[in-house]
């Protein structure tokens, strides 16, 4: 009897041990406490997320500063003018007084440009062009024409001369009777108009000015022969026996990119030839400069063509004029020149 009262006192004493002694908290300071720490969590996710897009833009306004300088805002805008119009036929980037470009944060710089044609002494819109350079240096563009008819025609292209492409002589043709001539003959004095024409023969810069040199136009583009076809293989199209057109480099009036903007001349003047040996030189520096600091598509067929420009000279076979039309028309009747095709036609603009 004595041992199973001496074991209930010790098993009671045993369960006191384990009783739980911390008090039961109430529901209302449970959810006092939950929304407590919830709070303490945004106040500092908030402070994280202020303190990131305070750095963001101190990041993107330090990115601003640096490529807002002169000379790195010039570089990418003499990139763009140099491959788009060095490929041209007298397409023209415009060249705004205070460039609107941007910077992601990733560094790519971008820019949107009007495109437009020397017609007269009107520079007449003709698109759009989305310029990319990233870190890297690739250049990468998009041209969006705003073309002013359905069904209008797309300026050039320059036919290569036959003795490039055949042994035989070259077919007589009278180019009177083509539809761009017909057209020409029927617009009024009242008129100006840009023209591309293609030259029979290689000829220098020099000599294809002085064939204009007793009219009132204005050259706004030369189409530059550089072992095209010759010395390497390169896309073509033919719409002839011996017709063929391929991409070629463009000579165009002289663009300056200085410390503190670019300047820039709207055409060759026939009464300046004398002074195409500063343009080909011009031309050929900005040709190098574009090879050897810019990535683009088609830079290694550039590299030869200036290889071969260094070697060989520089020789031309098509142009694009501007003028008075009964001007224009004038230049049709010259043996030297065929393949004529009717551009932009204005209002008297001509100076």
């Amino acid at each position: 009897m004595s041992n199973h009262t001496e074991h209930d006192e010790q098993r009671v004493l045993q369960e006191e041990d384990f009783e739980n002694l911390h008090p039961e908290w109430g529901q209302k300071q449970f959810k006092r406490m939950v929304w407590k720490t919830r709070w303490k969590f945004f106040l500092n996710a908030g402070g994280a997320l202020f303190l990131v897009f305070i750095l963001y833009h101190i990041y993107v306004s330090s990115l601003h500063i640096y490529f807002d300088q002169s000379k790195v805002r010039n570089d990418f805008l003499r990139s763009i003018v140099s491959v788009v119009e060095m490929h041209g036929d007298g397409l023209r980037v415009e060249k705004p007084v205070h460039e609107a470009f941007e910077v992601s944060p990733f560094l790519t710089q971008k820019a949107n440009l009007k495109i437009y044609r020397q017609v007269g002494s009107w520079e007449v819109i003709t698109g759009e062009i989305e310029a990319e350079l990233s870190i890297s240096g690739k250049l990468s563009y998009t041209i969006t024409n705003t073309g002013a008819y359905m069904n209008g025609n797309n300026t050039g292209p320059f036919f290569l001369p036959y003795s490039l492409v055949s042994d035989q002589a070259a077919p007589t043709s009278d180019s009177s009777d083509s539809n761009p001539m017909k057209r020409l003959a029927k617009i009024d004095d009242g008129h100006v108009a840009e023209l591309s024409l293609s030259v029979k023969n290689l000829i220098s810069p020099e000599q294809l000015m002085k064939l204009l040199a007793n009219y009132d136009v204005g050259v706004t583009a030369m189409s530059i022969y550089a072992g095209e076809l010759k010395e390497f293989d390169i896309s073509y199209s033919r719409s002839g026996m011996y017709d063929y057109m391929t991409p070629h480099l463009t000579l165009k009036p002289l663009t300056l990119f200085g410390e503190t903007g670019s300047s820039w001349y709207a055409y060759f003047a026939p009464d300046e030839a004398e002074q195409m040996q500063e343009q080909v030189q011009a031309m050929m520096s900005d040709l190098e400069w574009m090879t050897n600091n810019v990535q683009y598509n088609g830079l290694d067929v550039d590299q030869q063509r200036l290889a071969y420009l260094k070697k060989n000279g520089v020789q031309v076979y098509g142009a694009v004029v501007t003028g008075p039309v009964r001007e224009l028309e004038k230049i049709t009747k010259l043996p030297e020149f065929h393949q004529f095709q009717l551009n932009r036609v204005e209002i008297w603009n001509w100076n």
